[in-house]
């Protein structure tokens, strides 16, 4: 009876101190973190990758493809319009131009001997009928026999049908040279096109190619800048092209301007979406962007930058920081407020945010406080210590 009596009673003393720990541990203030509601200003930004380009700047683009043989003019020069950039071989090509001026030629030179016969032919056709009205006259008057009438009906027959056969290959070789010189015109015009020259006075920006290098045909061959003004070129993801519109201000960094942030406005943006592929091989629709730059410091075409695009903006509006939002069971919005130390859960309505803060609308006024970490698990009503 005695053992079963310290039993009972050390089983007792265990559950009060279980107990006293439990209440001790339920009536001790929680330390938290907390933020103020405060007025401040909401601006939404569209961030990407841009490329610097020159505003007046072409692309030169090759319309056949061939062997560089020949880059007369290094990056950074002057070119005035129609100076040689860059010269192009292509073997099929030359033999195309070859083949039609050999042909060409053979076909002129046979016009040329059709023509030469045909001249000598009419002058005896002409002789014959000279001939002919002799014999028929002495023939008439019994001066001549009926073979020898004959024999010179017959040869102005015969010189009759040579001008008829030399007419027809005449013409014939007259429809082939028009064929073959169409033919010769093409393949100068494919010649000349392997001569890639600039389109205006300028300067060299850039050259993708080496001598010797095979240049496939509808490359970017080189670039040429008309003037020092720059630009920037974003592709925007069509997700977020909703909120850009011309005229918004616009921030570029990069690392070629070291800790300077430029500033640029949106001067258009095009009507419609292009298939990308992003360096993971994601397929994307995205739309070009152009910002011109107010300043453009060192940069350079071809220099990558990071551009900010300010979007949507709210000023004197309640904010909170975004972490201290959270979304409840019934997909419903709340922050927990603290008030005389203890937690109260409200339920917020939101507006637009940025990358840092959100709009309070409706369910919370300025100078409320909150806790900072929304994935804190707190009660209502629990006990809390503000964090110094």
């Amino acid at each position: 009876m005695k053992s079963r009596r310290k039993i009972y009673w050390g089983l007792g003393i265990t559950v009060i101190i279980i107990l006293i720990i439990a209440v001790l541990t339920f009536t001790k203030a929680v330390e938290v973190e907390t933020v103020k509601a405060e007025s401040g200003v909401i601006q939404r930004t569209v961030v990407e990758n841009g490329t610097v380009y020159a505003k007046s700047g072409q692309d030169l683009y090759t319309a056949a493809g061939g062997t560089v043989i020949s880059l007369p003019v290094e990056v950074g020069q002057p070119v005035k319009t129609g100076d040689v950039i860059a010269v192009l071989d292509n073997p099929e090509i030359a033999l195309q131009l070859s083949n039609a001026k050999t042909q060409l030629a053979q076909v002129e030179s046979a016009v040329t001997s059709y023509q030469g016969s045909l001249d000598g032919i009419r002058l005896e056709l002409s002789a014959a009928q000279i001939n002919l009205e002799r014999i028929e006259k002495l023939y008439n008057s019994g001066a001549a026999s009926q073979a020898d009438y004959d024999n010179a009906l017959l040869a102005e027959e015969k010189l009759k049908n040579s001008i008829q056969e030399l007419t027809k290959n005449i013409a014939a070789a007259r429809q082939q040279e028009t064929s073959l010189a169409n033919a010769l015109n093409i393949a100068e015009l494919s010649n000349e096109k392997l001569i890639i020259k600039s389109p205006a006075d300028g300067k060299l920006m850039y050259l993708n190619c080496d001598e010797g290098q095979v240049i496939m045909p509808g490359a970017a061959l080189a670039g040429i800048a008309a003037s020092e003004e720059l630009e920037v070129r974003v592709d925007v993801l069509s997700d977020d092209i909703a909120e850009v519109a011309e005229g918004q201000s616009a921030s570029i960094t990069s690392t070629a301007l070291e800790d300077k942030v430029l500033t640029g406005q949106v001067t258009k943006v095009y009507p419609q979406a292009e298939e990308k592929t992003s360096a993971l091989g994601v397929i994307q629709r995205r739309v070009p962007v152009i910002i011109r730059l107010e300043d453009v410091q060192n940069l350079k075409p071809g220099y990558e930058v990071r551009v900010a695009i300010n979007t949507v903006k709210k000023e004197n509006v309640v904010i909170l920081p975004r972490d201290a939002i959270r979304t409840n069971a019934d997909n419903q919005q709340e922050v927990m407020a603290v008030e005389n130390n203890k937690i109260i859960i409200r339920t917020v309505e939101t507006g637009i945010y940025d990358s840092d803060n959100i709009e309070i609308i409706k369910g919370l006024d300025k100078g409320v406080i909150v806790v900072k970490d929304a994935d804190t698990q707190l009660a209502e009503g629990t006990k809390v210590k503000i964090r110094a």
